[in-house]
């Protein structure tokens, strides 16, 4: 039997699931990347049945064997929570990015497979988190029984299914990277890569963004991130020469 599941966010403990970075979509891009540098990742996945397998293939890219979601990423190595909080509060919650919305539930599992996403996470990252509880609000019983929840996993589904064709042809730029071949052979984990200059004007153009103001915009983030503290992060300084190197 799939037991209920019963969550509400406690601010108290925002650090497990606010942490520095979070995941943003194409089309959440023009209203974000003023607060965030961005970068893109690609995370390997592997279908645990075939109703799975279905639910990937619409939003994942095939790779030899594996499935990989391609995600724009948003965060800060600064600190250890987003730096959007403020006294524990998203500063931005209006226009949060829609993952923050639908945390801590997984758009790489079909609806009725949360209980699995919850279940391992509660044995590792949210197994201290105070948010599940008896008195919680009830959200997913079999399916999602909170309606703003299900709309915002949809849409940010939705949106995953949008960018494939994009974070397809970026990924297959790097698909000969000796970090990308390590990705493969482990079981797990991330790989991140700037946004490098033969997609800047298709992702702009996509976005409805400015590319003069992104570009500026995105220069300074990533300057913040590498100069304050004293931050020594190569792939945010492969970011900077990336948008250094493009013709405005």
């Amino acid at each position: 039997m799939r037991k209920q599941i019963k969550f509400q966010c406690m601010i108290d403990c925002s650090s497990l699931c606010c942490g520095g970075a979070t995941i943003l979509t194409l089309k959440e891009l023009n209203r974000l990347y003023r607060f965030f540098p961005v970068t893109i990742g690609f995370r390997k996945i592997f279908p645990l049945n075939s109703d799975h397998k279905a639910y990937i293939e619409e939003i994942a890219i095939k790779f030899r064997n594996f499935y990989i979601i391609g995600d724009f990423v948003a965060g800060n190595r600064l600190k250890k929570r987003c730096q959007m909080l403020k006294n524990f509060l998203c500063s931005i919650n209006s226009f949060k990015p829609l993952q923050c919305s639908v945390i801590p539930f997984s758009v790489t599992f079909p609806e009725e497979l949360q209980n699995l996403v919850i279940a391992k996470k509660r044995q590792g990252a949210f197994k201290s988190c105070k948010g599940f509880h008896d008195d919680a609000k009830l959200v997913w019983d079999v399916e999602f029984t909170d309606k703003e929840l299900r709309e915002n996993f949809y849409k940010l589904r939705q949106n995953f299914i949008f960018q494939r064709s994009i974070m397809e042809k970026i990924f297959f730029k790097f698909e000969n990277n000796p970090f990308l071949k390590k990705l493969m052979q482990s079981e797990e984990g991330l790989f991140e890569v700037p946004i490098i200059s033969d997609f800047i004007d298709e992702i702009c153009g996509i976005a409805s963004i400015d590319k003069k103001e992104f570009i500026k915009v995105q220069k300074s983030l990533f300057i913040r991130e590498l100069t304050v503290g004293g931050v020594k992060n190569s792939l945010f300084i492969d970011a900077l020469n990336a948008l250094e190197s493009v013709k405005i």
